[in-house]
C-alpha cells in the first residue's frame, strides 16, 4: 500500500462536536494549520502536542479521494490514519496512528509501523520509552506481591486446617475420656 501524500502532523488542538466527532486542528508543516475531523476513539483533549498521521486533500486512502467537506458544521481538510488505513497489520482499526516526537510536522509517513526500540536514539530517549518501563517493572512488582499473598493464604489455611485436624485428636489422647464422649454420643443417638 503507499503512503504517498501521507504526512505527519502536530495536534494542536482537540475540540469536542458531538459525542463521536472531534475537531483537531493539525500543523502539516504548511503555511497554516488544516482542520480535520474525525471519530477516531483514541482521540481527545489528551492528544493535543501529540504527533498523527494525516492524509490532506488531494491524496487517495485505498479508493478514497480526500476532499474538503463539511463534516459536523466544520470544513475537514484531510483525515487521519489507522494503521489498517496505513497497510500496517496490528494496531486497531479506527484509532489514530500516533508517531513518536522525532517526527516533525509535515515530513512525510513513515512506511512502517515505528516503534521505540532503536529506530533512532531520540525516540530511545523518550519519556514514553521510561514511562512504559515502569509501567512493566510496577506491573512485575504487583504480580509479585499477588503471588506472595496468594501463596501467605494458602500457608494460613493450610495451618488452620492442620490445627483443626489435630486439636480433636490431641485432645482425645490427652483427656483420657475421648471415649466415653464418644460413647454417650453414639448412645444420644
Amino acid at each position: 500500500m503507499s503512503t504517498e501524500g501521507y504526512l505527519v502532523g502536530l495536534v494542536i488542538c482537540v475540540n469536542e462536536l458531538s459525542d463521536k466527532l472531534k475537531h483537531c486542528v493539525v500543523d502539516v508543516g504548511g503555511a497554516a494549520p488544516i482542520n480535520v475531523v474525525t471519530n477516531a476513539p483514541n482521540v481527545a483533549k489528551r492528544t493535543e502536542g501529540k504527533k498523527v498521521i494525516v492524509a490532506p486533500v488531494g491524496v487517495s486512502v485505498g479508493d478514497v479521494n480526500i476532499q474538503k467537506r463539511s463534516v459536523g458544521g466544520v470544513v475537514s481538510e484531510g483525515m487521519l490514519l489507522d494503521s489498517p488505513g496505513m497497510g500496517w497489520s496490528g494496531g486497531a482499526a479506527g484509532n489514530a496512528v500516533l508517531v513518536p516526537d522525532s517526527h516533525a510536522p509535515g515530513s512525510p509517513a513513515p512506511s512502517t509501523r515505528p516503534r521505540g526500540d532503536g529506530d533512532g536514539a531520540a525516540e530511545a530517549a523518550t519519556p514514553v520509552s521510561s514511562a512504559g518501563a515502569d509501567k512493566k517493572a510496577a506491573k512485575e512488582q504487583a504480580k509479585a506481591a499477588a503471588k506472595a499473598a496468594r501463596e501467605a493464604r494458602k500457608a494460613g489455611k493450610a495451618s488452620k486446617k492442620g490445627d483443626k485436624g489435630a486439636k480433636p485428636l490431641g485432645e482425645a489422647k490427652t483427656e483420657g475420656d475421648g471415649e466415653g464422649e464418644g460413647e454417650d454420643a453414639a448412645a444420644e443417638e
